[in-house]
């Protein structure tokens, strides 16, 4: 049978194989990379394009990137103008976050730098100073991003250092589905074979590797590497007792979500709002016409027809569409790379998505599997290298979000309360530790949130170190004033001079934009 896409039988009888099994926006990013990067004599690349699953992973509709992630698309030779019109997405600068610290509170956690450095004197320990003093200040008050996001307004940040608007970053809002059609469509022309799902059987070697897939049409598709991007069902990886899944629903305790789409005549603001309530969150997530809604809960202290009307109450009594509802199953795989098997995306980990790492952490684990493609079938030490790396990025992640649970201020709920009390790994409680001590925070190889980030999240959920760090006595309290004074005028003159978001993306949809 002839396959779309499919190669001469020399070619592919010269060329190893990898065999990518799915549809979602793992498969196909993972496709379009892969096409991309490795040479075709080598490696011919199959996608066996398996049914979506029936118990969705919670943000396969659509998704928020950090700034990092961008660089997928230059690497795929995607033009970033066209992924955001294509997909009907937006940019960010970050995420405003209600009633976490305080049931009545609202804060910002912004991407990019926070202030600026006086001398050798970090800029959160001149706000440390100067609260002593008595002056309320606030970190986020002396972000760019903050400040755009606030005022709706929108610019990439420009190659100049030293201007204020390269203390920018942004991230994307996606919808996922799109994305991955997009990403579909340049893999195919890439070279990349494609054979209709769905997988109806793994067959495995006496060792446990997977020896062939076998199509619903009955075609069977052999393989040296396959990928499992078969979503939280790891159909794949779960058959063969790979890599034990960690369940961190002990930190992370919202184990379902029910998500839907609403129609908006409002011009999308560059950021998601994530809004506590008592049994979990829900998330905010703008797209072009219309906003993602997503309610995460915990199922035995909030039921699934309350869940509803609270989704409903926070569109506004609006249509909801595209409903959709499924476990929450926030984890990872111990090992992804197991055998001649590797787990990407959803199959490999899941993080609650405030921390909004998800897709950061799809990229980086294709970006590993690029540098670690083994030489010849004994990918003995590759897939303990690519095991290790991943296992530290999702744990920082894992960590990320768990700092939300952990400094909660919501008393007398149960969910909340007991977040509070419970143990934090022994990576977190560290951070934690440190920060507390002399407002350090202390940075692990492979960490995808940076410092400012976790700088912010420490400051807004009222954490105060202990002390601050001696280089500030070096400067008078007149000249530490001057000095955020001018950090935010500047950022203020800067903001005046930016378009409006919506005004920004509107000359993008213009046609001397259209592809």
């Amino acid at each position: 049978m002839q396959h779309e896409g499919a190669m001469t039988e020399a070619s592919a009888s010269s060329a190893r194989r990898i065999v990518i099994v799915g549809s979602d926006l793992a498969a196909w990013m993972a496709a379009a990379a892969l096409a991309r990067a490795v040479p075709p004599g080598d490696w011919s690349i199959i996608v066996v394009a398996d049914e979506p699953e029936t118990d969705p992973a919670p943000c396969d509709n659509a998704d928020a990137t950090l700034p990092h992630t961008k660089s997928s698309h230059l690497a795929l030779e995607m033009d970033e103008d066209a992924v955001v019109t294509r997909t009907g997405g937006t940019f960010t600068y970050g995420i405003a976050l209600s009633g976490w610290a305080d049931p009545a509170a609202a804060w910002f956690q912004p991407f990019g730098d926070v202030g600026a450095t006086l001398g050798h004197v970090p800029f959160h320990h001149i706000v440390m100073r100067l609260r002593h003093e008595g002056l309320p200040l606030r970190l986020a008050n002396y972000s760019l991003a903050a400040l755009a996001a606030q005022a709706g307004r929108f610019a990439r940040p420009g190659r100049d250092p030293r201007s204020v608007l390269s203390t920018c970053q942004y991230g994307l809002h996606l919808d996922c589905t799109r994305f991955a059609g997009t990403l579909r469509s340049q893999a195919r022309f890439a070279g990349v074979t494609t054979v209709p799902g769905p997988l109806v059987k793994v067959e495995r070697r006496g060792d446990g590797s997977i020896a062939a897939v076998i199509s619903g049409d009955g075609t069977r598709i052999e393989g040296d590497l396959f990928l499992d991007c078969t979503g939280t069902a790891a159909r794949l990886s779960s058959g063969n007792g790979q890599g034990a899944w960690q369940d961190w629903s002990a930190w992370l305790p919202c184990d379902r979500f029910l998500s839907a789409r609403v129609e908006t005549q409002h011009a999308p603001l560059p950021y998601s709002l994530a809004a506590a309530h008592s049994a979990g969150w829900i998330r905010h997530l703008p797209l072009c016409g219309e906003s993602q809604l997503t309610c995460f809960y915990r199922s035995d202290v909030l039921g699934d027809a309350d869940a509803a009307e609270m989704l409903r109450e926070s569109a506004g009594h609006s249509e909801l569409r595209e409903v959709r509802s499924g476990g929450a199953r926030f984890g990872r795989r111990t090992a992804p790379w197991e055998g001649n098997c590797l787990a990407l995306g959803p199959a490999a980990a899941l993080i609650d998505p405030v921390a909004i790492t998800n897709l950061h952490l799809l990229r980086a684990s294709i970006d590993n599997l690029l540098r670690l493609l083994p030489g010849d079938r004994n990918a003995g030490v590759e897939a303990r290298e690519y095991n290790r790396l991943s296992g530290l990025q999702f744990n920082h992640a894992r960590d990320f979000a768990v700092l939300h649970y952990k400094l909660n201020g919501r008393h007398g709920e149960t969910m909340w309360d007991a977040c509070r009390a419970m143990s934090v790994p022994e990576t977190l409680d560290y951070k934690l530790r440190s920060y507390e001590s002399r407002g350090r925070i202390a940075l692990y190889d492979e960490e995808p949130l940076d410092e400012a980030s976790w700088l912010n999240l420490f400051d807004e959920h009222g954490v105060r170190p202990r002390r601050y760090s001696s280089l500030v006595e070096g400067f008078e309290t007149a000249e530490l004033k001057a000095h955020v004074e001018r950090v935010r005028e500047i950022m203020l003159n800067e903001l005046r001079r930016m378009p409006m978001h919506s005004e920004y993306l509107a000359r993008l949809q213009a046609p001397a934009h259209t592809q």
